[in-house]
């Protein structure tokens, strides 16, 4: 549901048109996953920023589990009111008092859940409907991909805030009213993508085979069609997940995401804006976060991109 200039999960889109160009793919041997993890290996700055994708995950569990990584709880106050980045803070306090860093840590576990469920649902409705058009074809993949048209043509943005302004707050800006935003205008990438990878497979000889020994339809998408097709489907959801984070981001920080006491890298943002100039920590430290997270997954989807790629692998 986006325009063609606006779409903030517009990543996705240039892949389906790169597969087009990619030939007739192979099964995957059993040491593809080594193949892939040895080549992501010899990629320095993807794989550092694997690290720091993991490492995130590390505090948002942490985090969740409830483990304390400060010796601050998070809405502890102290008396050192928007101190600045000290031994003792180091990334400052806010207006409360309440320390930044501790906060931070504590929006890590929603930001990044957000993202993670929402390429999670981009994956399960995209690959639903992506496999549907690509297996069939024909007229049910043209009512379905004008659909997806449809869905296209509207303005993601404007998607999201709809749906947070029509829902009840106790639900619209809530974890699960920001999810149900965000997983509505983020599948329709992951939906062409997978159809045109299943449009390529359905007619090699494993496919043929899996027909003439009577294999249904659900068994020959699952078993054979989409495990060819997932290395680029995982590539595609890595940029799924930073956009979505970014679009939760947006609207905490436009005031239509989540409410208080919810807590993510967006809405500390928007809390620390005003105190831009006197107090620039407030906004900064989430802000980096925001962008870390984001150009670690861009740069990790990449390098997964080039570990993943057919050709290299039939050339080695």
């Amino acid at each position: 549901m986006s325009s063609g200039s606006g779409n903030l999960f517009a990543e996705t889109e240039p892949l389906a048109h790169e597969l087009e160009m990619t030939g007739p793919m192979v099964r995957p041997s059993q040491g593809v996953l080594r193949d892939t993890w040895s080549r992501l290996r010899r990629m320095p700055i993807p794989f550092f920023c694997f690290w720091i994708i993991m490492a995130l995950l590390v505090v948002a569990v942490l985090a969740w589990c409830g483990f304390s990584l400060t010796p601050y709880a998070f809405d502890q106050t102290t008396e050192q009111l928007l101190a600045g980045p000290s031994w003792q803070h180091p990334m400052g306090t806010d207006e409360l008092g309440r320390d930044l860093l501790t906060r931070v840590i504590y929006g890590t576990r929603l930001s990044v859940a957000v993202g993670f469920v929402t390429a999670g649902l981009a994956f399960a409705i995209g690959t639903t409907y992506g496999s549907v058009s690509g297996f069939y074809g024909g007229k049910i993949d043209g009512i379905l991909m004008r659909g997806v048209d449809l869905a296209y043509s509207i303005p993601d943005l404007l998607v999201m805030i709809l749906i947070g302004v029509s829902l009840p707050p106790a639900i619209g800006r809530t974890p699960i009213g920001i999810l149900l935003a965000l997983g509505l205008v983020s599948w329709m990438g992951t939906a062409r993508l997978v159809r045109a990878q299943l449009l390529q497979l359905q007619h090699e000889e494993f496919v043929d085979a899996a027909r003439a020994a009577g294999q249904g339809t659900l068994n020959i998408i699952v078993k054979h069609l989409l495990p060819n097709a997932m290395g680029p489907i995982i590539v595609a959801l890595t940029f799924t997940v930073p956009s979505a984070i970014l679009s939760e981001s947006t609207l905490s920080f436009i005031g239509l995401g989540l409410a208080p006491p919810a807590a993510s890298w967006g809405t500390l943002a928007n809390d620390g804006w005003r105190a831009l100039r006197s107090h620039p920590h407030l906004i900064f430290f989430p802000s980096l976060f925001i962008f870390v997270t984001v150009l670690s997954f861009n740069i990790l989807g990449d390098g997964l991109r080039d570990a993943l790629d057919p050709r290299i692998r039939m050339k080695k």
